[in-house]
């Protein structure tokens, strides 16, 4: 079947950007369900099977679920709450607002250079929190004696011989 109307300039890299954006977004809710995990474990003392419980429940939500219990029940650094809660604004435009609001454009032919800018700013937002949660969970593991490095090790290990 023919396209009625002809691609617009860069439409493929819009297409890769939507798609990475939404793939990290969803990157960055896993390490947040994560983050709580390791920070329940830690000072909660939480068993292994009630990690893995809530880890399931925390994936199987939206984010805003995971997002408001980790505010209220195991904070982040100030600074790196308000990236959460920027990500997570831009993140809820791009699931529930890109379409409707960008569809008469893209149609167009315009605006195309706007939108691939948001998805690039969306994957680079998602891409500073992982790290940041990946440095706060490595202290979460200190503090109860844990070498986060030797975890990295075994974990990447697994990985791959699976």
């Amino acid at each position: 079947m023919e396209d009625i109307r002809p691609k617009p300039a860069r439409w493929e890299e819009l297409c890769h950007d939507i798609g990475l954006a939404v793939l990290l977004a969803q990157k960055v809710q896993f390490a947040l369900a994560h983050y709580y995990a390791c920070h329940q474990s830690v000072r909660a003392r939480w068993t292994k099977i009630q990690v893995q419980e809530k880890i399931k429940y925390f994936l199987s939500k939206p984010m805003g679920v995971v997002v408001r219990e980790v505010k209220e029940q195991t904070p982040l650094p100030d600074k790196l709450a308000s990236q959460v809660d920027d990500f997570k604004t831009a993140r809820d435009w791009l699931v529930h607002g890109f379409d409707e609001e960008s569809t008469p454009f893209i149609s167009r032919g315009e605006k195309i250079d706007y939108y691939i800018s948001r998805m690039e700013n969306i994957s680079i937002q998602a891409k500073e929190i992982m790290v940041k949660l990946d440095a706060v969970g490595d202290e979460l593991m200190r503090e109860k004696g844990v070498d986060p490095e030797m975890v990295k090790r075994i974990a990447e290990e697994k990985r791959r011989k699976t």
